[in-house]
């Protein structure tokens, strides 16, 4: 069965009858969150502000859930309200839109889920430049971190600096392309299809996997001559917070 009829039928047979949020979830927009199949599918109900703040969250709390075990897949429902997904734009963007932009939308009154999703879409177009200074800048500080650990041989240390450098590198590679990001569960599958994303992607293993204090500092070079190689060509950052990215600390 298609997913769109699956999700519809599911709804229909059990969200908008359930005794306790039934009626809320007719006044709702319904859409999905992630769709893991075969393990799990997260859907969220988002109400209307008034609605959730001044009568559901009074009977079922501001953080009520849905956990059916029972469906195959399993099918876990949390229940926000239009506010919530704006505050959540707010302090994640990148991710909130890579999340609710690939959406699979069951139910949309009036369009107000598309709506919300439009406006950020358009506020992170805007704030692309921004976003990615930085990210880079951050990238740079811990790569310049990470000398300073090898250095001193704390090892535990390195492995932090090092996941989070990988990790940069990844949002980095995404967003050069205009494109958000994933949080850290899909983050590597997205970078590996997009275009040069395998390149990165196996220095950044050689990069982790480097044991040998010179080892480490070398694969790091090249990370992040691969990284400004990437931001140079699509000519998002000026040369000079390529090269000389200290004077941009905040």
């Amino acid at each position: 069965m298609p997913i769109n009829q699956w999700l519809d039928s599911y709804c229909q047979r059990k969200l908008l009858t359930d005794p306790l949020v039934g009626r809320y979830a007719e006044q709702s927009s319904i859409v999905t969150v992630e769709l893991d199949h075969e393990i799990v599918y997260d859907l969220m109900v988002l109400l209307p502000d008034i609605l959730f703040e001044r009568e559901f969250s009074k009977r079922h709390g501001e953080c009520f859930v849905l956990n059916d075990q029972k469906s195959v897949p399993p099918v876990f429902t949390r229940f926000k309200s239009y506010a919530w997904l704006k505050r959540d734009f707010g302090r994640r963007l990148p991710i909130a839109l890579w999340i609710f932009g690939r959406s699979v939308i069951v139910r949309d009154p009036n369009g107000a889920f598309s709506s919300i999703v439009g406006e950020y879409s358009d506020l992170f177009k805007r704030s692309l430049r921004g976003i990615i200074e930085r990210k880079y800048v951050e990238f740079r500080s811990d790569r310049h971190n990470l000398r300073q650990t090898v250095h001193h041989g704390d090892d535990l240390a390195c492995s932090i600096l090092k996941a989070n450098i990988v990790k940069l590198a990844a949002e980095l590679k995404l967003l050069s392309q205009g494109k958000p990001y994933p949080y850290k569960k899909w983050l590597v599958s997205e970078v590996d299809e997009s275009n040069g994303g395998k390149t990165l992607l196996e220095i950044s293993h050689r990069f982790i996997e480097a044991r040998r204090p010179e080892d480490t500092i070398a694969t790091s070079d090249e990370l992040v001559n691969a990284v400004v190689t990437f931001l140079d060509k699509e000519g998002i950052l000026s040369g000079d917070i390529l090269t000389e990215w200290w004077l941009h600390l905040c």
